[in-house]
């Protein structure tokens, strides 16, 4: 089985993300939200697949991800959307975290099944 290989991009510290507030992060002129869930980071694309409203600009509890325009949710774990709407799950782009540092992939990879 080939390794594959993966160049990483730094794109914020640990200490900056919140567990109640996304944090924007623009990789590649993409907009990318950064999301502390436990004690992992996940990123996902950082516009609302219905009319495009910035998620950072939303909120986060009880495990969802709020759009700030139209309050459609999003499950903060696997970006899939809630009760209530027909909306695509979020893209999900692979991250990692080392020393405090998060980083995606360089060029953004979304994960199997996100995109």
């Amino acid at each position: 089985m080939k390794k594959e290989m993966r160049e990483w991009q730094k794109v914020a510290s640990v200490e900056d993300i919140t567990a109640d507030q996304p944090l924007e992060v623009i990789v590649e002129d993409t907009i990318v939200i950064l999301l502390k869930v436990g004690d992992a980071v996940k990123a996902y694309q950082g516009l609302c697949p219905h009319q495009f409203a910035r998620l950072s600009l939303g909120s986060i509890s009880k495990g969802s991800l709020h759009c700030p325009h139209h309050k459609a949710s999003f499950d903060i774990h696997d970006g899939t959307c809630g009760p209530g709407w027909q909306l695509p799950a979020l893209r999900e782009y692979h991250v990692r975290v080392e020393a405090g540092m998060v980083s995606l992939a360089h060029p953004l990879a979304v994960i199997s099944g996100h995109d």
